[in-house]
């Protein structure tokens, strides 16, 4: 179990978000050698993602900032 400060919670979400977006802009733009590899990645990503929002949501009133709120102003 790994625990992160409430202050830190949103800066984790959105730096997955951000890793998402990145990598989903790589695969788009056909550079890349080994394509099913980083669509595991990607996937991998997308499964942490899921993990922290769960987690985030146990936290969410305490950080005073809404998970919808985080994933609306990354995408």
């Amino acid at each position: 179990m790994m625990n992160i400060s409430n202050n830190m919670a949103p800066l984790v979400v959105q730096a997955i978000l951000d890793a998402i977006k990145f990598n989903q802009a790589l695969l788009e733009s056909e550079t890349l050698r080994d394509v099913e590899d980083h669509e595991e990645y990607l996937m991998s990503l997308g499964n942490l993602l899921g993990h922290v929002e769960d987690e985030y949501k146990k936290i969410e009133k305490e950080v005073g900032m809404p998970l919808v709120q985080l994933t609306r102003t990354t995408n």
